[in-house]
């Protein structure tokens, strides 16, 4: 029976899943541990923003090293000022923990941040702040070893005699440290070419903050990608600037965003040019006068601190596409007692951590019985067959994100006894999840008409949710 329990990250799926794991009960040892100084992982936003990109960069065993700032150590993420939820408040919602009535229907990053930071003031307790788990082995037990993150430490990357690492064992390790770090810039013919010949040029999404910053450039700007960060990056430029952006897309974008006739379509990229500062397309277009090039084509997975797991016979980390060897996109089935919270991109990452959470808890209480290794390893197989080794295998896009919470829902209820249960998927929440691009489509169409975000009562009213079952 597992007694002790260690959740790496502070952000709302750890938190979560520390939860989860108290209200469960049976665990003697819960233990959290968060780098930055305060709940909130992703959502808390700083101004600095890391320009030491390697470009390309396509090694998920690449570290991410925090800022040093006078305020001590700033680990950079993927928040950028004005950004907005693309997902209405609802269902981001924990169980017995709502957002004020007055939340606008997607809420800027701080309300979210506030909203999270609330939901962990009773779970203070169990976290260590500043301090960075630098490594995680499998012996008898899991090993964990952490560390301060301070300047004797240089922000957790040295060891120290006078502040040394701390080594424990637990029965499970829990990792909730999100899918936004290290930055995915592929390689392109004439991109290291062009950092040579036109260095600062070349961004990533995650060093997005304003489009204050983008607006002194003297030529084109161009993003690549059509997922939230690009659409939203060409959005508030065209919107501040009133000048064109140009976006490459390989596909239609699977999420809502804001829209201006300023942003131009342009297809995938053949080559780059760097000696005519010039971008050429697959289509036989090119786009010449490139001031910028800004990369928003998401992120490796990467697990620095699992780096003998990942180089045994049974790595979970290899090209940084997936992480390998998962049932359900969460529970180790090759390394007991190991599991990953939250990894799947375009679902609900709250609501999914707490289904999640409850879950593993019951496993490792013996309440839920798993399928044999084997029966675990042939399904990870056949949707590798279906969907192939690429970023995309482990997203669950609606309605296939309610399918999987509805199977983690019918084995937490299989079980008997007390315990915490899930928060239902209401009719209103599942009618929001339906209708979200129209949603976040309308709110902000009345903002540039208004100036005001509509609330979810304002909604309602406009009676634009479709309600059918």
């Amino acid at each position: 029976m597992c007694k002790s329990v260690c959740v790496i990250g502070g952000g709302a799926c750890g938190l979560a899943t520390v939860r989860a794991f108290l209200e469960e009960g049976g665990f003697e040892k819960v233990v959290g541990f968060e780098q930055r100084a305060s709940f909130g992982g992703i959502w808390n936003y700083n101004e600095l923003a890391d320009q030491h990109l390697s470009i390309p960069s396509v090694d998920p065993l690449a570290m991410v090293k925090p800022i040093k700032s006078e305020n001590g150590y700033v680990w950079p993420n993927a928040v950028y000022d004005a950004l907005e939820t693309n997902t209405p408040y609802p269902l981001m919602e924990f169980r017995d923990h709502s957002f004020p009535e007055s939340t606008p229907l997607f809420p800027h990053r701080s309300v979210v941040l506030a909203y999270v930071s609330r939901y962990g003031e009773d779970l203070r307790q169990h976290y260590r702040f500043g301090t960075r788990v630098v490594d995680v082995r499998r012996g008898q037990k899991w090993t964990v070893r952490s560390r301060a993150v301070c300047e004797a430490t240089a922000g957790g990357f040295q060891e120290s005699d006078t502040v040394p690492d701390t080594v424990e064992e637990y029965d499970a390790v829990m990792v909730a440290t999100g899918v936004y770090d290290l930055p995915f810039i592929p390689e392109l013919e004439g991109l290291r070419q062009w950092h040579e010949k036109l260095p600062g040029t070349i961004f990533h999404s995650k060093t997005f903050r304003s489009p204050r910053e983008l607006a002194h450039i003297e030529g084109n700007v161009l993003v690549i990608g059509n997922s939230a960060s690009g659409i939203d990056i060409c959005y508030q430029f065209a919107r501040y600037t009133g000048r064109h952006i140009y976006k490459s897309a390989r596909s239609a974008s699977r999420v809502p965003g804001g829209t201006s006739e300023l942003v131009i379509e342009m297809p995938d990229i053949s080559h780059l040019d760097p000696h005519t500062a010039s971008v050429f397309f697959v289509d036989g277009r090119r786009l010449d006068n490139v001031g910028c090039i800004i990369f928003a084509t998401g992120f490796l997975r990467s697990l620095p601190f699992f780096a003998e797991v990942n180089r045994s016979e049974k790595p979970l980390i290899t090209d940084g596409n997936r992480i390998h060897g998962l049932y359900r996109h969460c529970w180790s089935y090759e390394h007991p007692g190991l599991a990953f919270i939250a990894i799947s991109r375009y679902v609900l990452p709250f609501h999914v951590a707490e289904i999640q959470g409850i879950w593993l808890a019951k496993i490792l209480q013996e309440k839920i019985i798993l399928p044999s290794d084997a029966e675990m390893a042939s399904q990870e197989r056949q949707l590798l067959s279906a969907r192939g080794n690429l970023p995309s295998f482990h997203d669950l896009l609606y309605p296939d994100d309610i399918e999987y919470m509805d199977l983690l829902m019918a084995d937490i209820k299989s079980t008997s006894g007390k315990g915490p249960l899930p928060k239902e998927w209401s009719a209103l929440e599942i009618a929001l999840r339906r209708n979200t691009r129209l949603l976040k489509a309308v709110c902000l169409q009345h903002f540039e008409r208004t100036g005001q975000h509509l609330t979810l009562s304002d909604a309602l009213s406009l009676n634009i949710i479709d309600n059918r079952q």
